[in-house]
């Protein structure tokens, strides 16, 4: 059993290593990511993350996204708005119960691209 326990741990830690959706109010509202297709991580010349904050309103909708620099380990603008792009993209849990606005931090990550 003991086992067992530690190959699912181990599993889930591996399959949610690189897509993260971090913290924020819409985390503590137990809004749940509907979006099943998400990428979060992004092939580039470069290794890093990019953290994104998400205004989400009642729709689930993203209404807006703001790069947060002293989080993020990339500097590359067409990077920062590709990772944008993809926030733009996602969809949350929605509901009149929730605040009219909400926020979340998603970790993008970018790993470097596979040479021959």
């Amino acid at each position: 059993m003991k086992k067992l326990f530690l190959l699912a741990l181990t599993f889930f830690s591996y399959s949610n290593a690189d897509s993260q959706v971090l913290s924020g109010t819409l985390i503590d509202s137990d809004r749940k990511l509907l979006t099943k297709d998400a990428s979060f991580v992004f092939t580039n010349a470069i290794e890093g993350v990019i953290v994104v904050e998400l205004a989400v309103n009642r729709e689930g909708k993203v209404t807006a996204t703001k790069i947060i620099g002293e989080q993020s380990t990339i500097k590359s603008t067409p990077s920062k708005i590709k990772a944008e792009n993809s926030a733009k993209k996602l969809t949350f849990t929605a509901g009149t119960r929730y605040a009219p606005f909400e926020h979340v931090l998603v970790k993008y990550t970018y790993k470097k691209t596979a040479t021959n």
